[in-house]
């Protein structure tokens, strides 16, 4: 069965229940060709689910799944030409790194000499030329990871899907692993979906965030627009830090400690202020104006705690009624902030996000 819809990708009201619980709801977007989406969100939101129903491994309560405009909702996984790649790896443990990377092409009656050509072409991708008689035990987390990469390229599939792949590495081959997949899927110009609870990993590696919550889909947009116009205080609160706290709005000011501030959103009755931290400007209370061609939001604080983070400061300052986060970058030449420091705070009227507060 065919269908027209307008991505390489594309879901429309896919939904799973479980009984009287649903899992997704009602899930509706689209994935461009070569385009490598997240799904992002916190433990439970549905964002494994969701990719399992689009792998065929979960099947679905409702909705459809159309690939290059074929309806595979109810398409059997080894018939979705899709690859692949657990949190756990999956590898076969008595198998060597050639015969894992073979498995797939094995199962579909792919002829010797083209089976070798493409293992070889697979393990020099992700950069294990030399450890194709290797067994997974003799590799490291990183190394088997890649192999998990290999084994679902290999295939050659229309789609590629990532669930947590880099959750079970240290900090450092995280890094490392995400430069490696977000190259090698714009090389090989394959549409993906990545699955993270990992703010960082969809922010630096995807083209669009897909921002799930209690089984519906918050938000989608490019990282810049999720972290700069996030739609809900949820994706504010999620995708990065943030100062919040409740106000209310008369005029399209709010009222922080004896100052009147603005921002952009509701100008009338109860809302929910938020400011990002590294957006905030801390000087000494003391200290003249500074000049700008726009007007700034200014507060009157006093410095309540202190935390020297390597790279960066943590401050907390208490305004009024209130604790902001501060963030600052150090430098060499100067010291930390004291605590019960008077300080003064300022920040650019549009780092002030206005939601209207929940009753």
């Amino acid at each position: 069965m065919t269908t027209d819809a307008p991505g390489h990708l594309a879901i429309r009201g896919l939904t799973k229940r479980y009984g009287g619980f649903t899992a997704v709801d009602g899930l509706d977007l689209d994935v461009a060709r070569g385009e490598l989406l997240a799904f992002l969100g916190p433990s439970g939101c549905g964002k494994t689910t969701s990719l399992r129903m689009v792998a065929g491994l979960v099947p679905a309560s409702g909705g459809r799944i159309v690939v290059g405009g074929r309806d595979l909702t109810g398409v059997p996984t080894h018939r979705r030409d899709m690859g692949l790649v657990f949190q756990s790896y999956a590898l076969f443990p008595h198998l060597s790194v050639a015969r894992n990377v073979a498995f797939g092409l094995e199962m579909r009656g792919i002829g010797r000499a083209e089976r070798e050509a493409r293992v070889r072409e697979a393990i020099a991708l992700v950069r294990l030329t030399g450890k194709e008689e290797h067994r997974p035990a003799q590799l490291s987390g990183g190394q088997q990871q890649r192999v998990a990469l290999a084994r679902a390229l290999v295939i050659r599939p229309q789609i590629l899907l990532l669930d947590e792949p880099l959750s079970n590495l240290d900090a450092k081959l995280r890094d490392e692993m995400r430069v490696e997949i977000r190259e090698i899927q714009q090389r090989l110009g394959i549409t993906a979906i990545f699955v993270t609870h990992d703010q960082v990993e969809a922010l630096t590696m995807c083209d669009k965030v897909a921002v799930m919550n209690g089984g519906r889909l918050e938000q989608l947009g490019t990282p810049l627009d999720l972290y700069e116009r996030p739609a809900t205080p949820f994706v504010a609160r999620f995708v990065g830090r943030i100062n919040q706290f409740r106000a209310r709005a008369a005029g399209g000011t709010v009222s922080l400690g004896e100052a009147r501030i603005t921002g952009a959103g509701p100008a009338e009755g109860p809302v929910e202020v938020m400011i990002r931290p590294h957006r905030i400007a801390l000087s000494p209370a003391s200290a003249s104006a500074e000049t700008s061609d726009a007007p700034l939001n200014t507060v009157a604080g006093t410095v309540a705690r202190t935390t020297f983070a390597g790279d960066v400061l943590h401050y907390e300052v208490a305004v009024g009624g209130a604790m902001l986060c501060v963030e600052e970058a150090t430098r060499s030449h100067a010291g930390p902030v004291a605590p019960g420091t008077p300080v003064r705070l300022s920040w650019r009227p549009d780092d002030t996000l206005l939601f209207a507060a929940a009753a």
